[in-house]
């Protein structure tokens, strides 16, 4: 299967843009959960572990608003 995203350049660069580095922004995501998971576990950084597993569970609910999951 093949998928072809097409955008009117100009006008469209910023969609355009979102498009060609969607996978940097899913790993920004990923490499903050597994920030936060070390945390939860280590207690390092400055944060405590509850404090770290509240704002995890933030960005879970975040990302299952847009309906995304980390695989």
């Amino acid at each position: 299967m093949k998928a072809t995203l097409t955008f009117d350049l100009p006008d469209d660069k910023k969609q355009f843009e979102v498009a060609t580095h969607a996978m940097e922004w899913y790993l920004v995501a990923w490499d903050l959960d597994e920030k936060l998971r070390e945390i939860c576990k280590y207690g390092r950084d400055g944060f405590d572990s509850e404090e770290a597993e509240k704002i995890r569970e933030i960005l879970y609910d975040i990302l299952d608003g847009y309906n995304l999951r980390f695989e």
